[in-house]
């Protein structure tokens, strides 16, 4: 269910992003000081979105690194605590008679 709704997003996104182009279709001047491009604005728009993008994705990567660290150490103090836990059940326990 939820990989057909990510399918119906992207899909949407598309025809957004279509209809978007198809709409704003008239080049654009982006004047540097060495020379002119002139590009569709709707493609400006695109770039300056997956740019966004990357950059956003970059400034989590450290935090989604320390995450994944940290993950990993939990989990070899949960293997080593249910290892100890497992070896303090299986000793009888004495009575004092």
């Amino acid at each position: 269910m939820v990989r057909i709704l990510k399918v119906c997003f992207i899909l949407l996104v598309l025809v957004v992003g279509l209809a978007f182009h198809a709409r704003n279709d008239q080049l654009v001047d982006l004047d540097f000081y060495l020379g002119v491009i002139s590009l569709p604005f709707s493609l400006y728009v695109i770039v300056a979105l997956c740019v966004g993008a990357v950059l956003g994705w970059l400034a989590l990567l450290p935090r989604l690194l320390a995450l994944k660290r940290d993950n990993a150490r939990l989990q070899r103090n949960l293997r080593v605590n249910e290892k100890e836990l497992n070896n303090l059940r299986v000793i009888p326990v004495k009575e004092p008679h």
